[in-house]
């Protein structure tokens, strides 16, 4: 009845090995956005409003991305438990296309609509921050850090495979390297250490950025490199069947 209803301790230690990295590497994502409001919000309260109007923004997009990788990812660990390496790269490419058509709208959207989108989150009836200065700033990150949305889209699509087949250490390990270029880089740029100009939320934004692409090289650059432990990259851009 134990067997039946609790299990053995080795599924127990296979399942928070491959668990627990994934929820701390869940818990970096939404950190380096909190990071950005925490540090900028020393430099004044329109640009820490205005930063963090721009992150809820952009965790929406975060959404959709988490949601485009795992819906396939279902299938990813059936193709995995099945050995069937050309069915990972179908869906493999798969979350590569929905994330950057997910990526592709959010620009536009945010591009063209991002002064309208901030306004909806700003109210001023109590007079305490400045609405045409917090728009400012808010529209100064959004436009910047915009441009992770490239590199947290490419990541997703590498690390949730990397995840659905078993490997989660790695997606863990460069999102915690991330966190700390975020950290670095905006204490230079956002407070103007070391002979930089003080950008504040610009500042922040920049390091998100830096941070993003720093964590695309590690993930992208380690499941091509070990093609032994991930035979499914070996054709994958032969085409995107």
């Amino acid at each position: 009845m134990r067997e039946k209803l609790i299990g053995d301790r080795r599924f127990y230690r296979r399942l928070f090995a491959i668990a627990v990295p994934m929820m701390i590497q869940m818990a970096i994502t939404n950190f380096a956005s909190m990071l950005d409001n925490v540090m900028v919000g020393q430099m004044g309260t329109e640009q820490m409003t205005g930063v963090a109007i721009a992150n809820q923004l952009v965790f929406v997009y975060n959404l959709f991305i988490f949601g485009a990788v795992s819906g396939p990812g279902i299938y990813t660990a059936q193709f995995f438990g099945q050995r069937n390496e050309e069915g990972i790269r179908y869906t493999m490419r798969f979350k590569l296309l929905l994330c950057g058509a997910l990526t592709l709208i959010g620009l536009i959207l945010m591009g063209s609509m991002g002064e309208q989108l901030i306004q909806l989150y700003l109210h001023t009836e109590n007079g305490t921050t400045n609405a045409a200065l917090t728009l400012q700033h808010g529209l100064d990150y959004l436009h910047i850090v915009m441009i992770s949305f490239i590199p947290f889209a490419v990541v997703h699509a590498y690390a949730g495979t990397l995840k659905d087949t078993g490997e989660t250490m790695l997606p863990m390990k460069a999102g915690i390297l991330s966190v700390v270029v975020n950290f670095c880089i905006n204490y230079v740029l956002i407070f103007g250490k070391f002979g930089m100009p003080v950008l504040g939320a610009r500042g922040a934004a920049i390091g998100t950025v830096a941070a993003r692409i720093v964590e695309m090289v590690i993930v992208v650059g380690w499941v091509h490199t070990k093609k032994d432990r991930n035979p499914y990259v070996k054709g994958l851009y032969r085409s995107m069947k």
